[in-house]
């Protein structure tokens, strides 16, 4: 008989969550049939030994348990062993947390006859009272509601967008100018279904995933909440219609939680994962039931949390809705899975339309929230309840709404910022960098007394941001002395500097995606032409004998 090895990771789970996750499982209210997962110790199997007979030889509360109920275990996270140590090496590379990701090997699906409600609630509770579980989770078989709800020729919707513009939007057109506009990212979306042969979508990289399904049985209600999202971060950029934030992104797909197979949730955000690497884009459009069956994010499923946390431990960025069930996550409630940490996902709360920024009545808040977007008149594609062109379902565009809305916002946001981030230094930003960015250079959100949702994201102010880390990294030890003015600069701008600086000193004019615009020397470039320059911001750099100095403009 071949050696078997039993591993108990009690050290690990003391420390690394810092506190029992047991007691947070919990039925949805709205659905009749749920199935349960359970986190056990890992356990190291020599050749072809049975997981099950290993598990119930080696633990007598488990057989017991095994005993009357019949349970069987089986991997509870289909994603491949070679997928995992892919992520363990990106995140050993980043500096991650590898535990999050082991985590993953950790997690079992439960499976017995006659799994009612009570028996599968009867059984978690029972396992949790095992020393050796760390966890039970339960998880809805039915779907959960969405966050909220060719000829003829259709006219150019651009002008309904006015989230595109400056404050109160988050200014895309600005990136759009200096030609950033998604190029080179991956997006993944999670939901029900969308509308591949809209208008808007057909001619571009937007696809199912490969060997999924969507269920018939999803109503238009649920897969157009997909059409609606694609519009907004994706949507084709041409004379007609509607532009997607991120319309240059390399491809978006879905990956849908409700397929002929059945609902279920765990298989289609562990194939994203599976399916995504360093800098991808992971769509959370999903929430989930919290106190008395209001709407929270997705992760406060313990399970969905684990996925989060080791999809951003290996660098991928997981953007998520609030919900729509106007929960205050620091209330008590909600202190167990306040206390599981930050799983590195970017929450987004629904916020006004207009200048206030205000949080719209019904969005989930608290400290766990980071960004909102707008949860009101973000204008795109789907439904046809905004215009239905010539009746044609695939020419039908939408006044979006909820949490998904703002989340798709804010999705076309960190994708775009993550292209430009990228362009500039070739390497990506984690969920938890391109967080503090959009927190510390966004607009303000009004009233926050009535719960934090956080600022919404100000594109020009964050490429700022980027492209300032990005030239502190790269900054010479010495300097040049020389001066610019006027600066916002219209048309000419005028250099100043000292005898010691040589009039054959080489100049450059840089825009903020770092090409180079322009360059002369001093003797030819006291002033510089900025009169056919784009708006936006610009870096002169001055170079002599060895030594440089850039400051930043603004064209205006």
């Amino acid at each position: 008989m071949k050696k078997l090895f039993v591993i108990f990771l009690l050290f690990y789970v003391a420390t690394f969550f810092g506190q029992s996750r047991k007691g947070m499982f919990q039925l949805d209210l709205t659905s009749n049939q749920h199935e349960l997962y359970v986190s056990l110790p890992e356990v190291v199997l020599d050749g072809t030994d049975d997981y099950n007979r290993l598990v119930f030889e080696t633990n007598s509360a488990l057989a017991q348990l095994q005993e009357v109920y019949g349970m069987i275990l089986e991997k509870g996270i289909p994603i491949s062993d070679d997928k995992l140590e892919a992520m363990l090496a990106t995140s050993q590379k980043l500096g991650g947390d590898l535990q999050k990701i082991s985590k993953l090997r950790t997690i079992f699906k439960v499976i017995i006859p006659n799994p009612t409600n009570e028996r599968l609630f009867e059984l978690a509770t029972q396992l949790e009272l095992i020393d050796e579980v760390e966890y039970s989770c339960l998880l809805s078989l039915q779907p959960v509601r969405p966050p909220f709800d060719i000829a003829p020729v259709t006219p150019n919707f651009e002008l309904f967008q006015t989230y595109l513009g400056a404050n109160p939007g988050v200014n895309m057109t600005f990136a759009w100018n200096l030609n950033v506009t998604g190029s080179g990212i991956k997006i993944r979306d999670i939901e029900y279904g969308f509308n591949k042969n809209h208008e808007e979508l057909h001619q571009i990289n937007t696809f199912l995933a490969t060997g999924m399904t969507i269920n018939s049985a999803a109503s238009v209600d649920f897969t157009e909440h997909g059409t609606a999202t694609f519009g907004t971060v994706i949507g084709h950029k041409g004379l007609y219609g509607i532009s997607g934030l991120a319309y240059g992104a390399t491809e978006m797909i879905l990956f849908p939680e409700w397929q002929i197979s059945g609902y279920n949730r765990v298989f289609a955000v562990s194939q994203a994962i599976a399916n995504s690497v360093l800098g991808d884009v992971i769509i959370y459009e999903m929430q989930t039931g919290g106190q008395g069956g209001q709407f929270v994010p997705a992760e406060f499923n313990t399970l969905i949390w684990d996925l989060t946390a080791a999809a951003s431990a290996s660098g991928i960025i997981v953007v998520a809705a609030a919900g729509n069930g106007a929960q205050n996550l620091n209330s008590t409630y909600y202190q167990n899975y306040m206390n599981l940490g930050n799983s590195g996902a970017i929450i987004v709360g629904a916020g006004t339309s207009n200048l206030s920024h205000n949080r719209i009545f019904y969005s989930t808040f608290g400290t766990r929230v980071d960004v909102q977007g707008w949860g009101e008149n973000l204008f795109t594609t789907g439904y046809g309840d905004a215009q239905n062109i010539g009746n044609d379902f695939n020419q039908y565009y939408t006044n979006f709404a909820g949490t998904s809305s703002a989340t798709a916002m804010v999705a076309g946001c960190v994708v775009v910022l993550q292209s430009y981030h990228f362009s500039l230094t070739g390497g990506y930003l984690t969920g938890p960098q391109m967080r503090t960015i959009l927190k510390d250079t966004g607009v303000p959100q009004g009233n926050a007394a009535s719960g934090n949702i956080g600022p919404l994201p100000n594109i020009q102010a964050a490429m700022q941001a980027i492209y300032d880390n990005y030239a502190l990294s790269v900054a010479t030890e010495n300097t040049i002395e020389f001066t610019v003015y006027p600066n916002p600069v219209q048309n000419q701008l005028t250099l100043m500097y000292g005898s010691e600086v040589s009039p054959e000193a080489k100049v450059e004019l840089y825009n903020a995606l770092g090409q180079l615009v322009y360059q002369s020397t001093l003797s030819q470039a006291k002033e510089i032409d900025c009169s056919t320059l784009m708006n936006g911001f610009y870096f002169v750099k001055v170079t002599a004998n060895g030594k440089s100095t850039t400051k930043k403009i603004i064209k205006s």
